[in-house]
């Protein structure tokens, strides 16, 4: 059996030398990269045993982090492996053996114009006060667009930003603005109790990046904490604007709907919906869903009539937003994706394929 220190270091220098976004390893598999947002076995390696992979776990994590994992079958945490590769690691059990899976970390925060983020995310990070949700499915770029969005602040503006993450990916310098990252589980003992304490402090700025953890009790102190003039940057995992939407109302229950879509529609200012595309000649695209809160946008919340969102997407270019579907259209139109790939990511894919004619 191959010692396994030699096979991980090996393991995480080729992610990297091959620019591979993921590692994963499943006991009973040969180890997988995910490059370019393709899945790609590596064939030269062994198959991966339960001995091997309880080894390479038990390596890097804290006696406290196997507890954890032991508990509770699974376990996040970010980690600086192979030397000075930064990843973030999620490690669980599946058929009730070890499987893990690291994600990338690029070394630099990236800018609105290295990501090709439209004008209008800027705008966003200006307002004082209210919601901007940022959503997608598991590797659609939100870590790196939030990341974005703070630096962004960092170096324009003079604000208190503080941040609540499940994992601290991306650790910032304060520049012009004043940055406190606090870590669940470790700086603070939940999600909520991190929330409860920014509903007391003077916060400009408030990043919650785990907010799938404690949903239901959370969504009501976020949106809270966003009317009382702090802007509040959230990641949620979902792909289309109106599941946002109807995700955040699901959180309150049915006597209280009514005053839940007031409060939305006063503190919504914008929804970014993220899926990275398989890039013809190698990368991967950026197709955008954005909504902007306009009075428009506000007054179907308020009604309840959600579905309508969709068409004042379509209309609204002018003001900024976009649906999935029009960015997938204009990627193929540039050239940047196949239409095979656009159709696959297509939330309306018969919508898709008259706009492409």
């Amino acid at each position: 059996m191959e010692v396994y220190n030699i096979l991980f270091n090996r393991l995480l220098s080729e992610t990297a030398k091959r620019q591979a976004s993921d590692l994963h390893l499943s006991v009973g598999s040969v180890p997988v990269i995910k490059k370019d947002g393709r899945l790609v076995k590596m064939e030269q390696e062994k198959i991966i045993e339960q001995e091997i992979l309880s080894q390479i776990a038990n390596s890097f994590l804290e006696k406290e982090e196997q507890k954890i994992l032991e508990e509770k079958r699974e376990l996040t945490v970010v980690k600086v492996l192979g030397g000075h590769f930064r990843f973030k690691i999620n490690i669980y059990y599946q058929k009730g053996l070890l499987a893990a899976s690291f994600r990338l970390i690029p070394e630099a925060t990236r800018s609105f114009a290295d990501l090709n983020l439209p004008a209008i995310v800027a705008d966003f990070v200006k307002f004082s006060g209210g919601l901007v949700v940022v959503a997608g499915s598991y590797g659609g770029g939100k870590t790196t667009t939030i990341g974005a969005m703070i630096e962004h602040i960092n170096k324009t503006g003079q604000r208190r930003i503080l941040t609540l993450e499940s994992a601290i990916e991306m650790p910032f310098i304060s520049k012009q603005s004043v940055i406190e990252q606090r870590l669940i589980g470790h700086d603070v003992l939940s999600l909520v109790d991190g929330l409860k304490y920014c509903q007391k402090e003077d916060i400009d700025v408030l990043v919650v990046s785990s907010a799938q953890m404690e949903f239901i009790e959370a969504i009501p102190v976020i949106l809270d904490i966003a009317s009382s003039n702090s802007l509040v940057i959230v990641e949620i995992d979902t792909d289309s604007t109106i599941r946002v939407i109807e995700k955040i109302l699901g959180c309150y229950p049915s006597d209280k709907q009514e005053s839940a879509r007031m409060l939305l529609a006063d503190v919504l200012e914008g929804i970014i919906i993220q899926k990275l595309i398989p890039k013809n000649g190698g990368g991967l695209a950026l197709a955008l869903e954005i909504l902007v809160g306009t009075s428009a946008v506000k007054s179907v919340i308020r009604e309840g009539k959600v579905k309508q969102i969709e068409t004042i997407m379509q209309t609204s270019g002018p003001q900024g937003m976009v649906t999935m579907t029009k960015s997938l259209v204009a990627l193929v139109r540039s050239g940047q994706i196949s239409q095979e790939d656009a159709l696959a990511n297509a939330p309306h894919k018969e919508d898709f394929k008259i706009m492409i004619k």
